[in-house]
């Protein structure tokens, strides 16, 4: 009987943590141990029992002695084997995992305004070229919905090393690739490849976002170092937009969204003096050049590595006060980077229907759309980037302020002149350096009435400005990495719904993201940013081309996006 009472003490602890809508997580260390404290009440009070019967009822019967000291001794045994279970459950079994997600469901509404601009193309007849205005045109779609399911676990291999890992599947309705959001209008993410591959809408695939290994308190050391597929996305602030109740990534978002593969070195000591502060050196792959056949090391690809620090100067959990720095120099950055890129016959054709002469130039096979692996051939040079942000909390408002500053080092000259485009230099344009920066601030405003909060963000960023946002969920183009401004409203809305586990909540999210480009290329660091209203194509002036207009798609000079997201993390 106690064997089975055991059992269903055991399942009555870990079987709710398993039920669908609270999601899993492991049994309770403070549950098990409550169960035993229990247990071990109860044999004292048995023992109790026993010399009271002993003392004070001397008629009772040797039998009814012998039954009560049975069933202390089984008690006994109960509670040893439950410590060993217990022992076993938190070693070998499943107390070490914890299991967790989150499911969206997203309705896009987006508008877009091109620019007209002066294109240029040989007529066949006569092997000249031959100027053409190309007009602006109105480019939308109405419903654009979503699928996205992320499943997390975390896993304790020893006291000090921990295992983490997320799978996340991201589609569009009806779909089973990325075609639909990867438009070559928006030149970063006119790609699927490695920063952005599970960040993307694509199909049903189940891709690993995050994959890392933490070793902490290293030789007793506040010292900590931690390596795999690092979780390099949605960083500060972006946990106010997101609604997440921290902080989720390490890099500032301003300036780092990007998945990508390295490790890190921590340390955590009171010599930082400050609430929570932590210092990084941070190392990781951007991309793999492979095998050089040049025999001597002179090849023109070469890996693409960045490494630099993050330092958490304050995190005060308890006053909601956060800052931190982050510098890094991104080395040997290619001409394209590895991937698929989508080609579709409007894009390519250029407006078409205002260009019969290239529809009789192009192949029938550009009448379909099609998708094309891509990789780079060259480098261009390096890329340095420092960020910063600041968060707090005032009376109940979340708000934050943050920075960046960019800065190439073009080495992609031969005879120093380009011959294509280069690090944001156009053909035929000397070596030449640039700075770029960025701004962004918002506020979240909670409205406990309502059980709701609203937010507001703005952010701009300049001529030269380069971020590294291509994994950014933003379904077209990474508002912070926007040559230009953008605005953005947001409400939040907390379900009345009372949560079954410590995961558990569910909300509905509605926004609204206007963008102004002042600049060509945002988020691209290939070719010169050019003014929106001057982009000329001119075959015998390359001065002002656009690298993107160059494949075919016209200068973007406004966009909307209306959102509404249906969330449930458990």
């Amino acid at each position: 009987m106690k064997k089975l009472l055991l059992s269903v003490a055991i399942l009555a602890i870990i079987m709710p943590a398993m039920a669908m809508a609270g999601g899993y997580r492991s049994p309770d260390t403070d549950e098990l141990l409550k169960k035993i404290e229990d247990l071990s009440r109860e044999l004292a009070t048995m023992k109790q029992e026993l010399a009271t019967v002993k003392k004070e009822r001397a008629y009772a019967t040797k039998a009814q002695l012998e039954a009560l000291k049975e069933e202390q001794e089984e008690t006994a045994d109960t509670l040893e084997e439950l410590s060993e279970n217990f022992d076993t459950l938190m070693t070998d079994g499943v107390g070490r995992f914890e299991f967790f997600g989150d499911y969206r469901f997203r309705l896009d509404s987006t508008r877009v305004r091109t620019n007209s601009y002066q294109a240029m193309f040989m007529d066949p007849a006569t092997g000249m070229p031959v100027s053409m205005k190309m007009r602006n045109e109105d480019i939308e779609n109405d419903t654009l919905y979503t699928n996205r399911l992320r499943l997390g676990m975390k896993v304790k291999a020893s006291d000090n090393l921990t295992f983490k890992g997320r799978l996340t599947m991201y589609k569009i309705w009806g779909m089973e690739s990325a075609s639909k959001t990867s438009s070559g209008l928006f030149p970063m993410n006119g790609f699927s490849y490695d920063p952005n591959i599970s960040r993307r809408p694509n199909d049903n695939t189940l891709r690993v976002e995050m994959a890392y290994v933490n070793w902490t308190n290293i030789a007793g050391m506040p010292v900590w170092f931690s390596i795999g597929r690092r979780p390099t996305v949605d960083g500060p602030p972006a946990q106010l937009r997101y609604n997440y109740d921290s902080r989720y990534a390490t890099p500032i978002a301003l300036g780092i969204d990007w998945t990508f593969d390295g490790l890190t070195l921590g340390y955590a000591g009171d010599a930082l003096m400050l609430p929570g502060a932590k210092f990084r050196i941070c190392y990781g792959r951007g991309y793999e050049s492979g095998l050089d056949y040049s025999g001597n090391g002179s090849g023109d690809l070469a890996d693409t590595d960045l490494y630099g620090f993050s330092w958490d100067i304050i995190n005060d959990r308890e006053a909601h006060r956060f800052a931190n720095l982050q510098f890094f120099r991104a080395a040997s950055i290619p001409n394209m980077m590895e991937g698929t890129m989508y080609m579709a016959p409007d894009m390519m054709l250029n407006q078409s229907a205002f260009n019969p002469m290239a529809v009789q130039m192009m192949s029938p096979l550009m009448d379909t759309e099609m998708a094309v692996m891509v990789d780079a051939n060259k480098q261009v040079g390096d890329i340095y980037q420092g960020s910063v942000v600041y968060m707090d909390e005032f009376r109940g408002v979340n708000w934050f302020v943050s920075a960046a500053l960019s800065r190439t080092d073009d080495r992609g000259t031969k005879n120093g002149i380009h011959q294509s485009f280069g690090l944001l230099t156009n053909p035929g344009e000397s070596k030449e350096n640039h700075w770029g920066w960025a701004a962004y601030a918002g506020a979240r405003v909670p409205v406990d009435m309502l059980r709701s909060k609203i937010g507001f963000e703005y952010n701009y960023g300049s001529r030269y400005w380069i971020s590294f946002t291509p994994a950014a969920d933003d379904v077209y183009s990474s508002k912070l990495a926007t040559r230009g401004h953008v605005a953005e409203l947001y409400w939040i809305w907390d379900l009345p719904e009372t949560p079954l586990s410590k995961y558990a909540k569910a909300f509905v999210r509605a926004g609204y993201q206007y963008y102004w480009f002042n600049y060509t290329g945002s988020g691209n660091w290939m070719g010169k940013p050019i003014d929106v209203d001057k982009v000329d194509m001119n075959m015998m002036d390359p001065s002002n081309w656009d690298y993107a207009t160059a494949f075919g798609a016209a200068p973007i000079d406004h966009m909307d996006n209306l959102y509404l997201t249906f969330e449930i993390f458990f």
